[in-house]
């Protein structure tokens, strides 16, 4: 039986969801495709459901992309049968989005096992409507189901599998950095992550942050390399250094030995220390990317609920910065606070005081069911159902004092990198921010980011063959709205 998987953008950076899922699906042996849907249009779509038959057409989907690949479904129902199933964020916080037009079925959580139960199901002739994790709608009925416990032994798992994801998009097959994930889970409770959500959902069902060994990362790395162009590895675990007791240890020791290559991961500043850093850094780190979001205190407390002082910020900027890793910052602009614009330049000047390679920013976007979206909407900065687009680095979608204020944020936030690299540009700051240029500031602000992740971050690697792509991607974002 034929399953193809669809995504709807991959856009310099591999689905490792759908990876994984590729994997435990041919693994099971059933003929397993992907398809980004970016790259079809509807015509090149048909024809490839024509050539593959796909019995079961499953979308991965966060929200924003949901709207495009729910009409997706709706056009490619009208002339094919199949068995349509949503999973990915937005399934699994929003089950009646089972009652859509043409969909059959939602998978929740983690699909690894579940949807392979599925399909086997489906394969055989049973009763796919009453497979765990999922909500069904059959025979004008909704089914809901229990959940699967969460996957303990994360070693047990195939490794993802990249050729599906390069020959439904081959210009990542050619990038310097590939992607990696050595944990599950994430214990923090930030407001405007689905994490508490999460928790929520899987209480009582096992542990929320599960590691794989250091060798099993390890291995794949080195698997990975031996087959594609790799010269950067990114660990994209939502905190890295949150390890078990001699973890790090051990993955420093085989990284260094077996890989070599510069490293790049995600960290929190109240877990970053000289040692674990200089044990990294030994290895390979050569850059992280480090969460700041907010620079007023109170605000970051008691809005976001990050629980971190900017002193601990800037002390592991230093720790960073001492050890000569790259920091790039993430930052939020745009919050549902009295005088937005005012705290979204404390977040500038923190970022001054840092001086980090690069100061990442987006606008906030309240997604649905998080802290922060109940907090927005119960101060009266978000009223009824708002438009999320696909995006989050255009537009705020919530409500503020005046025109001029979103002008300012909005601006402010496509400025946000240069001005934290260029000092001199923050005495003009109102007065850039007051500027109608939007049309310019768009393109400076996609421009400068690609700067920094190809010429600093994730260098080129074969700079004739990833430069067309890169052109094409800038200028695609550009045109997006």
């Amino acid at each position: 039986m034929n399953v193809l998987l669809v995504v709807g953008e991959s856009v310099m950076h591999e689905r490792m969801g759908v990876m994984s899922l590729g994997a435990s699906l041919s693994q099971a042996g059933f003929g397993v495709h992907l398809a980004v849907a970016s790259r079809y249009r509807v015509a090149g779509m048909r024809a490839l459901m024509d050539r593959l038959q796909p019995e079961v057409v499953g979308y991965s989907s966060m929200t924003g992309e949901h709207c495009r690949l729910l009409a997706l479904n709706a056009r490619l129902k009208e002339d094919y049968r199949f068995i349509s199933v949503f999973g990915g964020p937005h399934a699994t916080f929003f089950p009646r989005l089972v009652d859509e037009p043409g969909l059959d079925a939602i998978c929740r959580g983690e699909g690894d096992v579940a949807f392979v139960e599925f399909c086997r199901r489906v394969a055989c002739g049973e009763d796919w409507e009453a497979t765990p994790n999922f909500v069904a709608r059959r025979h004008g009925r909704t089914i809901e189901n229990p959940l699967l416990p969460l996957i303990d032994d994360l070693d047990s798992l195939p490794f993802p599998d990249r050729e599906l994801m390069y020959e439904a998009d081959p210009s990542l097959r050619a990038e310097s950095h590939k992607v990696f994930f050595a944990t599950r889970g994430c214990p923090y409770d930030c407001s405007y992550c689905f994490n508490h959500r999460y928790g929520e959902l899987y209480r009582g069902m096992g542990p929320m942050v599960r590691h794989r060994s250091p060798e099993k990362v390890v291995d794949e790395i080195d698997e990975v390399r031996s087959r594609y162009p790799l010269g950067v590895v990114w660990i994209d675990d939502d905190t890295f250094l949150l390890k078990p007791h001699g973890w790090m240890e051990r993955f420093a020791r085989a990284y260094r030995q077996r890989i070599g290559l510069p490293l790049s991961c995600n960290v929190r500043a109240d877990l970053v220390t000289e040692s674990v850093i200089r044990l990294l850094r030994d290895a390979g780190l050569n850059s992280v990317w480090m969460g700041v979001e907010c620079g007023n205190e109170e605000v970051s407390r008691r809005i976001l609920r990050r629980n971190l002082s900017t002193d601990q910020i800037r002390a592991a900027a230093g720790v960073l910065r001492d050890a000569g890793v790259m920091v790039v910052t993430q930052n939020l602009l745009g919050l549902p606070v009295d005088k937005p614009y005012e705290i979204d330049k404390e977040t500038l000047d923190l970022n001054l005081r840092i001086r980090p390679t690069y100061a990442w920013s987006s606008i906030l976007y309240p997604y649905p069911g998080t802290a922060i979206e109940a907090y927005a909407r119960e101060h009266g900065f978000l009223t009824g159902e708002p438009h999320y687009l696909e995006t989050n680095k255009r537009t705020s979608m919530l409500k503020f004092p005046s025109p001029r204020v979103r002008r300012r944020i909005e601006n402010l936030h496509k400025l946000f990198g240069l001005m934290a690299r260029f000092p001199a540009l923050r005495r003009l700051c109102d007065r850039l921010c007051d500027a109608p240029l939007d049309g310019m500031y768009t393109p400076l602000y996609y421009l400068w980011y690609g700067y920094i992740v190809k010429a600093r971050l994730y260098p080129f690697r074969s700079p004739f063959r990833e430069l067309g792509n890169y052109i094409g991607l800038w200028w695609r974002f550009v045109r997006k709205r």
